[in-house]
C-alpha cells in the first residue's frame, strides 16, 4: 500500500538541488581560485622546465667528452644567443681541429644543414639544441663577475687523448682558474650551474642567489 505525501513536502531531488544564486556563488569561488593557483602552476612548470633543461646541458657536455674519446677527435660545445625577434638560447656540438692551433667553430644560430659551413672541410655537426625564448628558459656562459676580469669564452672543446679540458692559450687564464662553466636559468632566483672542470670531469651546482637548492657553486 503506497502512502500518500503531504502537499506542502518537497521532493527529495528537489531538497537536494542548488538554487541559481547557489550555483553562481560556486561558480565564482571556483574562478577566484583558480585564478590564484595558475600564476603559481605555471611557475612550477617553467622550474620543471628548467630542471630538465640543465639535466639535458650536463648529458650533452658529456656526450661530447665521449664522442671525442670515441672519434680521437677534439670535440667542442659552443653556446650561443639570439636576440630580438625569434630570439633563442642555443648550442651545438662538433669536432673540429686542435683548438690551439686556430679557430674553426660552427653555429646554433644558422639554418639546419649549414651549422658548420663556414668550415666545412674541418668541422662536422653532431647535435644541436636550441631553447625558444617562449620557454621562459636560457642558456648562457656567466659573465665575468668582477670587470674587467676577463670573460669566458663561449665554447669548451675536449681532448681525445683523456677526455680533459683543451683550450687556445688566450683562454688559459680563465679556464685553467675555474673551468668552464654554463647556467641554466628562468629568473635571478632559479638557476642551475653545469661546470667542467680541466681533467674533463662534469660536475652540477647552483649559483649563489638561486632558490632551486643543491649543491652551492
Amino acid at each position: 500500500m503506497s502512502r500518500l505525501r503531504a502537499p506542502n513536502q518537497p521532493s527529495a531531488r528537489r531538497a537536494a538541488g542548488l538554487t541559481l544564486i547557489e550555483l553562481m556563488v560556486v561558480v565564482a569561488i571556483a574562478v577566484i581560485i583558480l585564478g590564484l593557483a595558475a600564476p603559481s602552476f605555471s611557475e612550477y612548470i617553467v622550474t620543471q622546465r628548467l630542471r630538465s633543461i640543465h639535466a639535458q646541458v650536463a648529458t650533452d657536455l658529456q656526450l661530447a667528452r665521449s664522442e671525442a674519446v670515441a672519434r680521437s677527435a677534439f670535440v667542442s660545445v659552443r653556446f650561443q644567443e639570439v636576440t630580438g625577434s625569434g630570439g633563442m638560447t642555443c648550442y651545438v656540438i662538433f669536432t673540429r681541429p686542435d683548438p690551439s692551433t686556430g679557430t674553426a667553430n660552427c653555429s646554433c644560430t644558422a639554418a639546419p644543414g649549414a651549422r658548420c659551413s663556414t668550415h666545412p672541410t674541418t668541422t662536422t655537426e653532431i647535435r644541436t639544441v636550441t631553447i625558444p625564448r617562449e620557454l621562459k628558459v636560457s642558456v648562457r656562459t656567466p659573465a665575468a663577475p668582477t670587470p674587467p676580469a676577463p670573460a669566458q669564452p663561449d665554447t669548451v672543446t675536449f681532448d681525445p687523448r683523456i677526455g680533459s679540458l683543451k683550450f687556445a692559450l688566450a683562454d688559459s687564464g680563465v679556464l685553467v682558474a675555474q673551468g668552464f662553466q654554463v647556467d641554466t636559468s628562468a629568473d635571478g632566483n632559479r638557476s642551475l650551474r653545469a661546470m667542467v672542470r680541466t681533467s674533463g670531469r662534469i660536475g652540477l651546482c647552483t649559483p649563489q642567489g638561486s632558490t632551486l637548492g643543491g649543491p652551492p657553486c
